[in-house]
């Protein structure tokens, strides 16, 4: 063999070599690829499913819970094509036939008592998961600016719900053991929770609803010490030690007299 044909062999497998790393350096990096886009779709299925099951019923919408259980579907639908599974099919048939309930109003979803601080905190954790769903939503162009805006207020009135619920299971707690003066502070926390949000319509109605269990409150705190008030006067007027000073008052004039 000539030097040149020596030559254009070694470049060859050379050429052959690299080549074949370059393909599997591709492959490899689809690999990583594909399995960063089952882990991303994974958890968006995953955040998606704890708002539309963890999220008590009477902070999210309707039409904000079908947003949310159409994006799940679509996540689904990606992991799907990345990777055949049986449980994400069966997941997705779920979501479905969840979608076709919401769309026929034949989803029942009863309300869930927020009644402790753990609760509350549990609720605005979701809160915030759901404010940053909307906002990325409204990002990608996928909802109007306008109907995101209309979303995001419903999230921040349930951001301060979830406050005012623990604050007035406080309240009724409170007033339910003769305790008025400390449900009265507890209402007007509550009260306090829905300030930055105070000219939403529901927000304005539930401020409204505790100032009323308020004024309640004050005339019963007020009736309370008055009957306190008559209570102690009463006490005072029967007690023999009080009887007695009055006696040794009157001996008390009677001497002065008689010394005179």
């Amino acid at each position: 063999m000539s030097v040149v044909t020596i030559t254009i062999i070694i470049v060859a497998i050379i050429g052959v070599c690299v080549f074949g790393i370059y393909i599997a350096q591709a492959r490899e990096k689809a690999r990583i690829e594909k399995i960063q886009k089952i882990k991303m779709y994974s958890d968006r299925f995953e955040r998606l499913q704890r708002l539309l099951h963890e999220l008590p019923p009477q902070y999210v919408s309707d039409e904000l819970r079908g947003l949310i259980v159409t994006q799940s579907i679509d996540a689904l639908n990606r992991l799907l094509s990345l990777k055949k599974n049986s449980r994400y099919e069966g997941y997705l048939q779920d979501d479905r036939d969840y979608l076709d309930k919401l769309n026929n109003k034949k989803l029942s979803l009863p309300p869930v008592p927020v009644n402790t601080p753990e609760k509350a905190a549990e609720v605005r954790g979701l809160l915030e998961i759901l404010f940053k769903f909307v906002q990325q939503q409204a990002k990608q162009k996928l909802i109007d600016p306008g109907r995101a805006k209309q979303y995001l207020l419903q999230i921040k009135f349930g951001v301060a719900k979830s406050k005012a619920d623990g604050l007035t299971a406080k309240a009724s707690q409170a007033a339910n053991n003769g305790k008025p003066r400390v449900a009265i502070h507890a209402y007007h926390s509550a009260i306090e929770a829905f300030k930055a949000i105070a000219d939403y319509p529901q927000a304005a109605e539930a401020i409204a609803l505790y100032r009323a269990e308020i004024r309640k409150l004050e005339e019963t705190a007020d009736q309370h010490n008055q009957e306190l008030k008559n209570k102690s006067t009463q006490n005072d007027e029967t007690n023999p030690e009080w009887d007695k000073f009055l006696d040794d008052d009157d001996e008390w004039k009677k001497k002065n007299a008689y010394d005179d």
